[in-house]
Parts: structure tokens; C-alpha cells; sequence
């Protein structure tokens, strides 16, 4: 895992595209800070454990598996 404050990107699957500013919740508690949006990728920063948000929206946040392409 990332240690705080590094940065991340993630791709958003499926729905909507989450706003700068946005803070991402994972299931295990670990939240991303949302900086950046290029269409669908997303460039993030690991949060602290107990980073006070303040009013940023927490949206609940889930892991997809990663499709790789079959080698031919």
C-alpha cells in the first residue's frame, strides 16, 4: 500500500465520474483524495487514517478486477 499523501491513479468502471475535491471511501476504510479528472482515469492522493474532509463528499468507493488483455 501507498503511504500517505502519495499519489494514485485509479479509472472509474462504471458510473459517474466523481468531481475534484471528491474523497473516494474504499470498504477497509481507506480514502483518496480526488485532484484531478481526464474523462474516465483519475489522479488521487492517499489520504491519512483520520484525515479530517471537513464538507468534501465521501462517495463509497469499490475495486474492480482488472482486465488484462490475453497475450497472442
Amino acid at each position: 500500500m501507498k503511504p500517505a499523501w502519495s499519489e494514485v491513479n485509479l479509472r472509474v468502471s462504471f458510473g459517474d465520474v466523481p468531481d475534484p475535491g471528491s474523497v473516494l471511501e474504499m470498504a477497509t476504510g481507506r480514502r483518496y483524495q480526488v485532484v484531478r479528472v481526464r474523462g474516465r482515469a483519475l489522479l488521487c492522493w492517499v489520504l491519512p487514517p483520520g484525515h479530517d474532509v471537513g464538507d468534501m463528499p465521501v462517495l463509497s468507493w469499490r475495486w474492480t478486477p482488472r482486465c488484462r488483455k490475453v497475450a497472442r
